[in-house]
Parts: structure tokens; sequence; C-alpha cells
């Protein structure tokens, strides 16, 4: 018998309304201030000494807070994040990463089910008329994923790459500035940044973008022949985690200085061998398994056919006035999802430090990839913050840090700083852990949950209705859960479809947005 949407609003309220939420809050305000006193115990700042002495000790000894925070990421990735893959973006890669975890390189799905599974424009996930189906995306960050998958935790890579990209923004910053407190601040203000934090928590792969980013850059900035290889494999998996844009326009400055020292010659060709293995794998490799996916226009391609057509995603346009505007909300989130007053201080480093070459590589590529996305004419649509930045984001606590330790920074600039990062730390965060848990419970209440479960179940999302209710569709890539979420074609399509495949089925809850079918 069917129930109103007003009883499965109110069903799916009581089982998302619970009070994790406080308790969510209670966990990481533990966790983050049992690092902060952990550090302050360490340092011996009770409120008597000057706050740039908490900042030195934390570039000290770093490891503590680094561990409390990837802790608190990895919790947050559950209870905030609640897991799930939001966006498509999110949900490709998952997708291909279950595959992968198989064993497998694609997944086979009986034919009459494609058009139930995947929506008529396939831009993330592909699929040929037979049943085989891949993500769209470059495989690299779906492989960093399979270990993950395969234990059941996906939600835990970006909480580990956070603790690490924590660890590599501060041995940069203590690299190029020693004797200095830049690695503390570097590392408080990127943990106090929610662009990082809520990034860190969820399944993009812009945190893998990010770290890839900062690990290229420590082994240019001693070009030895060994480093040098390790950077162009690390190159090769930041092009191929899920398109080569970002770090191509990340990359291109520091290629530009290697050209331009002594033995360019020599270590250029030695970069280029470190990139040429994973470019082959990941990149030439994964051409050839889409190519065998055939049904739409990229994938029915062949050969050289198929590389200009799925190369033709990266087309550039001249800017339009919707696109500025756009991006122009961009800049805005950039500055409001990091500590206040971050981008102000990255540039006052940028002008005090424009002699030393680092502070220009990085300056230059954070311009590059922001005038570079001007000419992208797609919106991000989903995302914390500027996504399509991120790869770069690195650069700005980097930067800022170098300008707090210059001379030109007195006491009153590094006290305020402190304060607004611990501030940002703990209240910056928290609202957008707030913000982000409200948002996908809000997501999730749009797929209707019945009174009693069932063996099997099945739902039908209406695409013209709701809110991305497309993102919703999300499967096991060989159709072997418990639940399937299907395109629906209307009603009558959708009772004829469960009468052939599920005749014992009845129609449980039936909603605006959806229709769920159980079978006993």
């Amino acid at each position: 018998m069917d129930v109103t949407a007003a009883e499965v609003e109110t069903r799916s309220s009581r089982r998302i309304r619970q009070p994790v939420p406080a308790l969510v809050a209670v966990l990481l305000a533990t966790i983050v201030l049992a690092g902060l006193t952990l550090v302050l115990v360490h340092s011996g700042w009770h409120g008597q000494g000057r706050p740039p002495a908490f900042v030195a000790e934390l570039a000290n000894k770093p490891l503590p807070f680094i561990a409390c925070v990837t802790v608190a990421l990895a919790a947050s990735a559950v209870l905030v994040y609640r897991g799930h893959a939001l966006s498509m973006d999110e949900y490709a890669p998952l997708f291909q990463a279950r595959i992968f975890a198989r064993g497998r390189l694609m997944a086979e799905v009986p034919p009459e089910l494609v058009g139930h599974l995947v929506p008529p424009v396939r831009w993330f996930i592909e699929a040929s008329p037979d049943g085989r189906m891949l993500s769209a995306y470059w495989p690299g960050f779906a492989l960093l994923l399979t270990p993950f998958a395969w234990a059941g935790a996906p939600w835990l890579l970006n909480p580990l790459i956070g603790g690490a990209t924590l660890w590599m923004s501060w041995w940069i910053a203590r690299r190029l500035w020693p004797d200095t407190a830049a690695g503390g601040w570097a590392l408080l203000l990127t943990a106090a940044s929610p662009a990082f934090v809520v990034n860190a928590i969820s399944l993009y792969s812009m945190p893998a973008h990010l770290l890839a980013s900062l690990c290229f850059t420590a082994l240019l900035l001693d070009p030895t022949p060994r480093r040098l290889l390790c950077a162009g494999a690390v190159g090769s998996l930041a092009l191929t985690l899920h398109h080569p844009l970002p770090h191509t326009l990340y990359a291109i400055p520091w290629l530009g200085a290697l050209a331009l020292r002594r033995g360019r010659v020599r270590s250029l060709a030695t970069l280029a061998a470190g990139y040429l293995p994973g470019l082959v794998l990941l990149g030439a490799g994964w051409f050839w398994v889409r190519a065998q996916v055939g049904g739409n226009e990229e994938t029915a391609a062949r050969g050289l056919g198929a590389v200009a057509s799925i190369l033709g995603r990266l087309a550039f346009t001249m800017p339009s006035l919707h696109l500025l505007r756009s991006r122009a909300v961009n800049l805005s989130e950039l500055a409001l999802w990091a500590v206040p007053g971050l981008l102000a201080l990255a540039c006052a480093g940028v002008w005090w430090r424009r002699a030393e070459p680092a502070v220009r590589l990085f300056a230059a590529s954070a311009l590059l990839t922001l005038a570079g996305y001007f000419f992208v004419p797609y919106d991000q649509g989903h995302g914390w913050g500027y996504r399509y930045f991120h790869a770069s984001w690195g650069a700005l606590p980097l930067l800022a840090a170098c300008a707090l330790e210059h001379p030109a920074a007195g006491a009153s600039l590094r006290r305020m700083t402190l304060i607004a990062a611990l501030a940002s730390l703990l209240l910056g965060n928290g609202l957008r852990f707030f913000q982000v848990r409200s948002f996908i419970d809000g997501q999730l209440r749009q797929v209707p949950t019945p009174s009693a479960p069932a063996r099997f179940e099945v739902v039908f999302m209406r695409l013209d209705r709701g809110y991305y209710t497309v993102d919703l569709v999300q499967n096991d890539p060989f159709l072997e859960g418990s639940r399937w979420i299907l395109l629906s074609r209307g009603p009558e399509d959708d009772a004829r479809f469960m009468a052939h495949f599920f005749p014992g089925a009845r129609s449980a809850v039936r909603t605006p947005l959806a229709e769920l079918w159980q079978q006993d």
C-alpha cells in the first residue's frame, strides 16, 4: 500500500534528525582542542607567553598536531560527510574504484538496464549498449581509492591525504625559510581553512591534486636526477587523477624555471622519463580501455579519434559575461573558505619576497590557475570553496607564512593572524561542517524510506524534479547490492519494468520525486 509524501518526509526526518550533529560537534571540538592543548603544553604558552612562541613550537614539533587533525578529518568524513559521494564528480571515481577492487576494468550489467542506470548525457559514467560501464574520468584517483574501496572504507583516503598534505606544507616551508616559524604558520593556516578541511573529508579528487602539487614542488626544489624522476612520476599521476588541466596549469611555471637552469636538456629529459611510464599506462592505456566501450560519440571512436574526442572536453572558450560572473563568485569563495585575511597575507608575501624564486613560482602557479579557468566554460557545480583552484591552493598558506616571517610583518599582525586562525580552526570549520551535514542530509531525504525493510528494493528517481536527483542514482557496479536506485521513465513504464523483472514486487512508497518498490 502506498504512503503519502508527508509520511515519507516524516519518516525520513525521523531517520536523519538524530542527536548525531551534537555528538559530532563535541567529538571534533574535543579532538582539535586536545591537539591544541598538547601543542600549548609543549610550548609552555599558558596565556602569558607571546603568541609567536606557540607557532614556533608548532613549527618545531608538528606531528602531534597533524595526527590530531588527521583523526578529526577521518571522524568527520563519516559523521559529517556520511562517507557519501554527494556529487557525480565524487561517485564516478568511486564507481571505478569498486570495479578495480573486483579485479576488473569495466562493470557489466544486463543491457536492458543501461538506460535506467546512466543518464542520456553520459558525462560521468559511460556505458555501451551491451551493458559494459566505466567512469568517464581518467583512472588515477580511482586507483588510489581501490584498496580503500576493497576494505569498505573509501571515505578514509582523503583524510589520510589531508594529513600528508599538512606535513608536506610544513616541510616545504621549513625547507624554504629555515630557522623561522614559517612551517608552523603554514601548518596552522592550512588546517584552519575550511576549503582544505571540507575537501579533505569529501570524496573529491581535489585533495589528491593538492598533495601531488606540493610533492611535485618539494622534489623540484633540489632537482637531482633521482628527484626529477620522482617528480615526473608524481606529475604523471597528477595528470591522470581525473583530468590533466589542474596539474598542467600548476606545473607550467616550475617546468619553465627548470628550462632556464643550467643543464636544462638533461634535467627536462630526466623529468620526461619520469612522466612517461605513468602516461603510457594511465593515459594511453586508459584511452584504449575507454575505446572498447561503444554507445556514444566519444566511446564509439577509435584510436586518434577517441583521443581527440576525449580531449575535446578540455576545450577553451573566450570568457562570456556569465562566465566572468561565475568566476567572480568563485574568487569570493576562495576568500570566504579560508582563514580571514589569508589572501591578503599571500599577496603581501609575494610582494615582500618577490626576489625569491620559489615565491615567484608559487605566485605564478596560482595566477595561471586562476587565469586558466576563466577560459574553461564549465561551472564547478557542487563544490566546497573554489575547487577548480584546489590544485594550486597550497601556495596560499605558504605565501602567507613567508609574509608573517618577513621583517615587515609586526607583532600585531602575527597576533591578529593567530587569533583569526584559531577562530577559523574551531568556529569557521564548525560552521562549514554544519552547512555540509545539513546539505547532505537534505539531499539524502529525497530518497524515500520504507516503513519496514525488505529483502530487495528498487527506487526510481525522477530527473525532472527535486534537486540534483541524478546524483542519487548510485549503485554497485555489478548490481550486487540489496537496493537499486534507477532512473525513472514515468510511473507506467516503471511499473511495467518491475512486472517484467520482479513479478512479486510491490510499490511501497511513492513521492513526487521517487517511487520505492519492495520484494520480500
